[in-house]
């Protein structure tokens, strides 16, 4: 208890500026929970393939156009102070722009060339939003500026004006295009929102300025974590293109409620870390390994705890939520989520120890743990698919999961070290 009360008192004014934004974060996840399962039995499993299909697209589309380029690494860059941050801001926000829409162009060129089926136009609407999503570089912005509020704010307001037109949608019975736009459309709102707020009050858009100096310096030093990003995405989408190949659209319907019911709960230590990051990055360069370790270790217990209470409940209600929400059509999926959900454990504690890895500088060997992780969950993918169907293919992201973040850390000292804390973190609460 000691640990974590340290935790409290040290960061209370963090705590108490951010109470609200967990309310925020409660809100999202019913509503989206709620509205998504409208959707799914409105339009049917089949057609919730499609939108799945396209959701998964756009992960992987948005790993590919971050270029590496993730709220903690420009972090980290507007931490050390080198460069202004109008340099730093600009950059990154303009070079991801302009790869953004050249991914878009060769997407539509594929899509309109060489598919004749009309819903893979589904796909790129959906991975329209890549663009849009080179707001988190001024979402990090306000982060370091320990002004989350601003930013969720603008995107409680997005999702609000989101959910009204996904019911508007569900009661007038619109069609699946009507509402994959509508999931594209939250991203532009954020987008505009977000650039406002900016503009008017923090810095001008006119001010930012583009370095090809910085551009080449961050570029090499964050390669290894746009191929992380990419094989995250991988790793998290690339079984849903996979059950398209073996199976069909039902089956990824089915498959994509699990994995809604599991990765809507991510938004946990989304929220949880960025709110201590720019404090934990602090102690670090201040080489303040005691506050800097009692920090890590209140954070994994915190997370380890709130992923086995996730557990627990969807193992309870599980079932419950998906007949009540969903309908008897996707029944099925309920023991899909109670594969998929066990994965929290391992990808709770992974968020954090992805930006450690990055404030310590160990991102080339990050970017080993997710190759393996991809390797062994498509690997296992495809055998479980060829043989045993969408249930037992659930297993491979657990068991990849184990191998990348768990097992590997037996090679690498550093890594060695955080799982020894994050499994010291258990016992926090009896301290």
């Amino acid at each position: 208890m000691n640990q974590l009360r340290y935790l409290f008192n040290r960061f209370r004014i963090y705590i108490e500026n951010s109470a609200w934004v967990v309310l925020g974060l409660i809100t999202r996840t019913l509503i989206t929970i709620f509205i998504v399962s409208r959707i799914a039995n409105h339009i049917g499993t089949e057609n919730f393939g499609w939108y799945n299909l396209g959701i998964s697209l756009f992960t992987v589309l948005f790993a590919v156009s971050s270029l590496g380029f993730n709220p903690s690494f420009v972090i980290k860059y507007l931490v050390n102070g080198e460069y202004s941050k109008e340099s730093i801001i600009g950059t990154t926000l303009i070079s991801r722009g302009i790869w953004s829409l050249l991914i878009l162009l060769l997407l539509a060129l594929w899509v309109f060339f060489f598919t004749s089926e009309v819903n893979y136009w589904v796909l790129f609407i959906a991975s329209i939003s890549i663009f849009f999503q080179i707001s988190e570089i001024v979402y990090s912005y306000y982060q370091w500026k320990l002004k989350a509020k601003v930013y969720v704010t603008v995107n409680g307001i997005s999702l609000m004006i989101e959910a009204v037109l996904l019911l508007i949608g569900i009661y007038f019975k619109f069609d699946l295009f009507y509402f994959i736009i509508v999931y594209t459309l939250e991203r532009v709102f954020i987008f505009i929102g977000i650039l406002y707020v900016f503009n008017k009050n923090d810095l001008k858009l006119k001010s930012l300025q583009f370095s090809n100096s910085l551009f080449k310096t961050i570029f090499f030093q964050a390669w290894p974590l746009l191929l992380g990003a990419i094989l995250t995405a991988l790793y998290a989408r690339f079984d849903q293109f996979l059950i398209k190949y073996f199976l069909d659209t039902k089956e990824l319907g089915i498959y994509g409620t699990g994995i809604i019911l599991t990765q809507i709960w991510l938004i946990v230590p989304s929220l949880i870390i960025p709110i201590v990051f720019p404090k934990i990055a602090e102690f670090k360069n201040l080489d303040n390994s005691k506050k800097y370790n009692s920090v890590l270790l209140g954070l994994y217990s915190l997370l380890n705890y709130s992923a086995i209470g996730i557990i627990l409940m969807m193992f309870i209600f599980g079932k419950w939520i998906i007949a009540t929400l969903y309908g008897s059509e996707y029944i099925e999926s309920v023991f899909i989520l109670k594969i998929l959900i066990l994965n929290l454990l391992i990808l709770f504690q992974s968020h954090l120890t992805t930006s450690v890895m990055i404030i310590e500088g160990n991102e080339k060997y990050l970017f080993k743990i997710k190759l393996v992780s991809v390797i062994v969950n498509i690997v296992l993918n495809v055998i479980f698919l060829a043989n045993f169907g969408v249930e037992v293919a659930a297993y491979s992201l657990l068991i990849s999961s184990f191998v990348s973040w768990i097992a590997l850390s037996i090679f690498n000292k550093d890594m060695k070290r955080l799982v020894q804390l994050n499994l010291k973190s258990f016992l926090v609460p009896f301290n």
